[in-house]
């Protein structure tokens, strides 16, 4: 199928799902809503969409950075089909600095294909991580840790994929900002993340800090087999160039 068939049938299913979407924040590359009202009491269930995908925000636990002060802001790539996904800003960091207390979130969400989008044979097939993370002094670190599953899987068995982005204080040159991941075939509909975000600064005048962390997820139709599967691999390569 030709790249201008595939543009004609991601524009026709979101045309369709955004005529009968209920209860659903729809946002635009680059539009940002405060996470307090994404999760809050007048968006029940919890989802925005961006592009071709529906996220679905299960849990946000965190003492150091309360909802008030985070931003969920859309990304979508210049190409539909590598790469949709989200930004969490703030101003993240150790919140006191210099003492034993690790400052930290968690986010639990879902990421799920339009019903348009599986009826056409879509999967998703990958998923990068990425964050500004930054840290000074031996001993910080500001990191990003995540578990990705497959939310229809048979539970225990349904692991997907692990990654982890970093900055150490101690070792600048071994810092991970990027991490990208490509997920074996058939492809997957829906896919539960749990990411967990720490900032630990050692020592004074030690630092740890970010104001975003990003995750995309691209997909390609997998009726194909392995064949769709090559597409996958062409996209991620001009993904990465």
């Amino acid at each position: 199928m030709s790249s201008c068939a595939l543009r004609a049938l991601a524009v026709a299913g979101l045309a369709a799902f955004a005529s009968s979407a209920q209860g659903v924040i729809v946002l635009n590359n680059g539009d940002s809503r405060p996470l307090d009202v994404i999760i809050g009491a007048n968006n029940p269930d919890r989802q925005i969409q961006v592009g071709d995908k529906v996220f679905t925000f299960i849990s946000w636990t965190s003492v150091a950075f309360p909802t008030s002060g985070i931003s969920i802001s859309a990304f979508i790539s210049s190409n539909p089909l590598l790469g949709t996904g989200f930004d969490i800003t703030g101003g993240f960091g150790d919140v006191i600095p210099n003492d034993p207390t690790i400052s930290e979130f968690n986010l639990r969400y879902t990421v799920e294909i339009l019903p348009s989008f599986i009826a056409q044979g879509y999967r998703i097939v990958d998923s990068e991580l990425t964050f500004n993370g930054n840290a000074t002094g031996p001993g910080s670190y500001a990191r990003v840790d995540e578990s990705i599953i497959d939310f229809n899987g048979v539970p225990g068995q349904n692991l997907v994929t692990t990654s982890s982005v970093y900055a150490f204080g101690s070792n600048p040159q071994g810092n991970l900002l990027q991490d990208h991941r490509v997920f074996g075939p058939p492809g997957y509909t829906k896919l539960e993340v749990n990411k967990d975000v720490q900032f630990f600064a050692n020592q004074p005048g030690g630092t740890a800090s970010a104001s975003f962390v990003r995750q995309s997820f691209s997909q390609v139709p997998s009726s194909g087999g392995a064949a769709l599967f090559g597409i996958a691999g062409l996209l991620v390569a001009r993904r990465r160039r």
